[in-house]
Formats: C-alpha cells, structure tokens, sequence
C-alpha cells in the first residue's frame, strides 16, 4: 500500500504540472484523494476486519458455539466511494442463528457507512431532499436515491430525544416565547406551536433553543417543559412568557410557569387598535391613523384601562354590526395583566415575540412550506426532531445515541 501512494503522488505531480488553472489542479487533487483515500480504507478496514473477527464473540443464545459458515462480500457506499468488503458470515449448527461480526464493528446499515447516513441526516434537516442529494453529489461525490435519503433520515429522526442539561444553564432571566405556524401534512393544513427559550441579559436574548410540535396544547406542554428543565428554568431568578393573544399560550404559561411575568406582544395588541380605529372612522379615512397613533401612545405609558373605557363608549354610539369596537374593548380586559408596558420595559422585558416568530420562519416555514409540499407525519416529525438538534446544538447527543443503540 505504501508503494501504491508513493506511484499515485508521483502520478498526480506529473499531471498539475500541466493544469491550466488553480481551479483544475484542485478538482484534480479532490478526486485523487478520494480514489486513493477509498482504496487505502478498503485496504485497512479489510485488514482490521481480520483481527476484529478473530476475537469476536462466537457464543450463541442457544449454548452452542457460531462457526465460519462462509467468507460473503459487501459493497458499502463511503464518503470516499463505494468500498467492497469480505467479511465471516457466522452460522449456528444447532439452531441456524447467524450474523456478521463485522458488520456489528463497522457500524455499516442499510448499505451506507455511518458518515454518510450522518451527512444524509443532517443535509435533509436543513433543506430540500433533492438540493441535499445534489449538494452531497456536487461537494462529496456522494450518489444515492430520494428513496434511501428518506429511509435515512426516517432512522435518523424516529426517535424523540430527552433534552440533556446545557453546559450553560439559565440562572438570571429566562424569556419564553410562544406562536404558532402551519404545515401542510397528508390531513391537510395543520398547526405547529413553536417555542422560543433564552437567557435574557441587559435587554438582549442569549442562546436560543426552540421547541416545536404539531401536539395538541396540552400535550405539546411536556416538551416545552423538557426544555425548560434543560435551559435550567428551576433556578432562573425571573421568567417572562411573551406571546399573542391565543387562550392556548396563556393556559400553558399558568401551568408551567406560575409566577413568570406575562407579556402580551406589542405589536399583536397595537392590530386590534388598527381594527378597532378603521371602525370609527373608515379604512382610507386620514383620521385613522391618527386615532392609532393617540391609542398606541395611551396604551405604551399604561393607561389601558382609560383606552378600554373609550372603546365601550364608541361601541354604545358608533355604527358597528359586527361589534369589533366591543371585542377589543373585552380583548383588552382579558389581557389587562400582560398591558403593563411602563412596568415591563423599567424590568428591562421584551415587549414583542419578534425571536419566536422568526422561529417560526426558520425551523418550521423554511423547511416544511415549500411550494406542492405535502408532508406525511412520520417523515415530517423525523424531520422536525434532526432539524431541532441542529438548532438547538444537540447533534453530537443524537449521533452518539444512534452509536450506542447500534
């Protein structure tokens, strides 16, 4: 094998000395390095084998003792290339149990070696299988079909992790935010309610980790508590909840968070005041605008409750079929508690879910709400949860557990 490199790099020298450009010599050192680099492998993991079969455990279940049935080739599909592999085919006379020693040390599955399932993985979490497959053809020269990527990711991703506690745990501030988003799954249009969790310091988020699921809300409170447990929500010293005005959201946050300060967002309350003003005067009317911005201010230094007083009032005299004036009248009695925007901005709280809305958008739109994408559960939620580890840096958890579990 020595010899055989020695020969390739006087081969290769010969041939960049006459090259026409910096590009061309290294496409042609890539593929050098990669046909070498596939025959070394070969070369020492069939050596290695060698040793590894000689001391594998040869014992049966049934008491008996597996014998060299056979020597059987296998063709594995690397980062390097295709490697081909001759390995003992083990077989029990007494029952018929069989299995391949080596198979079990190279980690080797569904015809991929690990690294390659690895790069499958994490290159289908971030975008389209078919810019995945054409990424991993065009920078690795690695070659498979949608169905194998899928099946892939399918292993990869069917197994919902607990979160393991970050090595830098909230201590101080702990903001959450909540939204929600949709998916077209195989059922049509479905919900996804996201979760954003960061350290909240001198009026800027720390490490944001998310959580997302298409669970009913009840359900979907085991996993944003897993994650609160993880970012160290038991020792945070305050913890704000920021989101719109779902019932859903609220209901989690008295649940899970009792004593956090609730907040609802800015912006979601200041639509309402929108709604409310194009009643009273008309959606072109200039006095529109106007009213908005006389709302906005009132309701920025925390008089809400005189806002709300003159919406009751419009309401009994303004021409309203529909009763909005009323509805944001009520809307804002119900979030009376999350208006204290005097009091939320002196504590040094984020007044909008600005982070988890772009969460949103990032996790879930970028990746799920492609133009004819329809998504089964299955594949969709293999997705999500490779997709999170990603975000969230917990790859290296779901590469070891898939090694351990192997």
């Amino acid at each position: 094998m020595e010899r055989l490199a020695v020969e390739q790099v006087r081969a290769l020298w010969g041939r960049l000395a006459a090259v026409e450009s910096g590009e061309a010599a290294e496409q042609l050192a890539l593929e050098w390095s990669r046909a070498l680099g596939r025959r070394v492998l070969e070369a020492g993991l069939q050596a290695r084998l060698e040793a590894v079969e000689a001391e594998a455990d040869r014992g049966c279940t049934c008491g008996a003792r597996l014998g060299v049935h056979s020597r059987q080739a296998r063709t594995v599909l690397t980062l390097l290339g295709a490697v081909r592999l001759r390995r003992r085919y083990l077989r029990c006379g007494r029952c018929g149990a069989h299995r391949f020693a080596a198979d079990e040390w190279l980690g080797w599955e569904r015809g991929f070696s690990r690294l390659v399932q690895e790069a499958v993985a994490w290159q289908a979490a971030a975008m389209p299988y078919r810019q995945a497959l054409a990424g991993l053809r065009k920078l690795a020269g690695v070659e498979l079909s949608l169905g194998a990527a899928q099946k892939i990711v399918a292993c990869w991703g069917a197994e919902e992790l607990r979160p393991q506690p970050y090595a830098e745990r909230v201590k101080g501030r702990l903001a959450v935010q909540v939204d929600g988003t949709t998916a077209h799954l195989e059922d049509g249009w479905r919900e996804v309610k996201v979760a954003a969790l960061m350290q909240w310091r001198r009026g800027k988020p720390g490490k944001v980790t998310y959580v997302a699921d298409w669970l009913p809300a009840e359900q979907f409170a085991e996993p944003l508590w897993r994650e609160g447990l993880a970012r160290g929500a038991p020792c945070a010293r305050q913890i704000a909840v920021i989101a719109d005005g779902a019932p859903w959201i609220w209901e989690l946050a008295r649940f899970l968070f009792p004593r956090s300060t609730q907040i609802l967002d800015w912006y979601h309350a200041c639509e309402h005041l929108w709604a409310a003003a194009q009643t009273v005067h008309g959606e072109e009317s200039p006095e529109t605008p106007a009213l908005v911005e006389r709302w906005k201010n009132e309701l920025w230094h925390g008089y809400s409750e005189g806002l709300e007083d003159e919406l009751r009032e419009l309401a009994g005299c303004a021409h309203d079929p529909d009763q909005v004036l009323r509805r944001v009248a009520d809307y804002l009695t119900t979030h009376q508690a999350r208006l204290r925007y005097p009091l939320f901005r002196a504590a040094g709280w984020p007044l909008a879910s600005g982070v988890v809305e772009g969460g949103c958008k990032h996790v879930i739109d970028l990746r799920f709400k492609r133009k004819s994408t329809r998504w089964k559960k299955p594949g969709a939620r293999a997705v999500l949860r490779l997709r999170l580890d990603i975000l969230n840096d917990r790859w290296e958890n779901r590469r070891d557990h898939l090694r351990q579990a192997a």
